[in-house]
């Protein structure tokens, strides 16, 4: 990253300040150096001095903290470190229980005042082994992945003809052909908020026609060759039946077959089971304010992931540029007024249990939260924040962070908008919400995908998040002002980001 010359317009400014403080010739004063006297002089000569290097202006703790965080790769090693030795972090797997005495280690280390574990009470759910197959009109396997939460084919395969529709609207105009087949959708990537709703909602729909299983294509925008998981649901007045998700390449192949007329077969097998509730934990680090630790500044990523790639994205990033944020508060001796609290979250990615659970063991003191932050959209490049406040808060935000611009010029903004899943439950109840933004462009390639890996990681843009976030901190924990409770909120509290479940 380039770096700006801080002194370049004041030290400009302060030359023209000095010129325009000498006193005017006048035009009976002046005289060319051909009109002018020789005047002969014994004095002996002296060489011009050369003016001296501007004087640059002190930097402010915030500039200094920003450049700090810029320089540092203690939030690229970490990630490193989550990803190859602690891996994925599905809810309930020995994953996930790496990855708690990871965060707990890791947060001791870095030097926070605090560091705790709280009980959650949280779905329990296998994968197992799985497969797919066409078996008509020729043989070929699919790459298939099952949806978190889905019930597995029973301990045998399901084999049944293929009905493909393109979207919602042609299967309801076809839901009378769907009695004892597996449908298909092969819907358009229209966003991931609208394309989602296939994944969340497909297998109940087509089940109440009698369908015998659900695909549908994967849940991105440009395919590299992964199959995307992610979390649906089951409706109570459907049959439950298994729902898993093909790469893009799989699911138009077999549109094709269809619209073509060759009725391809397809024989899929899951092992797929919800078990019992289990316990999972939060990890919590705090870092104490020194004149109002009552006070709480929160801020988040989720520690849970699904079991394909490392999640680097979806969310290590989140989790680790976060602590790393705080974390670089205490690297330059700047501790802060107000309590900054690190929350890395368990079970985001099946149903916010992890937010739940901090709600219920901190009602008591939710008056006490300053705001509560989220970064669920991965490390690209940072696009500032948006804020799930009324209009007033979100300006005095704004004034506060304007410093920060220099992270992503021409690019960055904040502005009204939603926070985050997990804290979505704490911003209901009237604590101001803050959503880390991003640019998502590339996010859904790799979104709950086996491609979703350390490689993908931009260490420069990974800093620049780390010292946004460390800029936030620092002007909502240092700076005297309150922002006050927030009033009646504008907006719906708790807004999802575009991470999700």
């Amino acid at each position: 990253m380039q770096k700006r010359a801080p002194w370049a317009v004041p030290g400009l400014l302060v030359l023209l300040g000095l010129m325009s403080c000498a006193p005017a010739a006048t035009t009976s004063s002046v005289m060319t150096a051909a009109s002018a006297p020789a005047v002969k002089s014994d004095a002996p000569q002296t060489e011009a001095i050369a003016p001296g290097p501007p004087v640059l202006p002190p930097q402010t703790p915030l500039d200094k903290l920003i450049d700090a965080a810029l320089a540092d790769n203690y939030a690229y090693d970490k990630l490193g470190e989550l990803c190859d030795t602690v891996g994925p972090r599905l809810t309930g797997s020995p994953g996930h229980e790496r990855a708690v005495a990871w965060s707990v280690a890791t947060m001791k280390a870095a030097g926070f005042d605090s560091v705790w574990t709280e009980p959650a009470t949280v779905p329990y759910w296998t994968r197992g082994e799985e497969w797919a197959q066409c078996t008509y009109p020729l043989e070929f396997d699919l790459d298939m992945i099952s949806m978190g939460l889905s019930d597995g084919t029973g301990g045998e395969p399901i084999e049944a003809e293929i009905m493909a529709v393109r979207d919602w609207d042609e299967f309801e105009a076809r839901q009378d052909e769907a009695a004892g087949k597996i449908v298909l959708f092969n819907m358009p990537w229209e966003g991931y908020g609208k394309t989602v709703r296939y994944r969340v909602n497909g297998a109940s729909t087509v089940a109440r026609h009698g369908a015998v299983a659900c695909l549908i294509r994967s849940v991105t925008g440009k395919s590299l060759g992964a199959p995307h998981t992610g979390m649906m649901r089951y409706a109570d007045d459907a049959p439950r039946i298994p729902m898993a998700a093909l790469t893009v390449e799989d699911a138009g192949r077999l549109y094709r077959m269809c619209e073509r007329g060759l009725k391809p077969r397809v024989r899929l097998s899951m092992e797929a089971t919800n078990h019992d509730s289990t316990t999972s934990y939060n990890v919590i680090g705090e870092i104490r304010g020194r004149e109002k630790p009552e006070e709480i500044i929160l801020v988040s990523g989720h520690l849970d992931s699904w079991d394909v790639g490392t999640c680097a994205q979806d969310d290590g990033a989140g989790v680790v540029l976060t602590m790393a944020a705080a974390r670089q508060l205490l690297q330059q001796g700047l501790r802060p007024r107000r309590t900054v609290r690190v929350v890395h979250f368990t079970c985001e990615e099946m149903g916010g249990f992890g937010g739940r659970a901090y709600l219920n063991a901190h009602r008591a003191e939710l008056d006490r939260h300053i705001l509560a932050l989220e970064s669920d959209s991965g490390s690209f490049a940072p696009r500032g924040f948006t804020v799930d406040a009324d209009s007033a808060i979100v300006a005095d935000l704004a004034r506060r962070m304007a410093p920060l611009a220099r992270l992503a010029p021409g690019e960055w903004s904040v502005n009204q908008g939603g926070s985050g899943f997990d804290v979505s439950f704490i911003v209901k109840e009237g604590v101001i919400g803050v959503g880390h933004r991003v640019d998502t462009t590339h996010y859904f390639d790799v979104h709950h995908s086996r491609a979703d890996t350390f490689e993908k990681i931009d260490p420069d843009e990974l800093a620049r998040n780390v010292a946004g976030v460390a800029g936030l901190i620092y002007v909502t924990a240092e700076f005297p002002a309150d922002l006050g409770p927030a009033p009646a909120a504008s907006l719906p509290g708790g807004t999802n980001s575009v991470g999700g479940h």
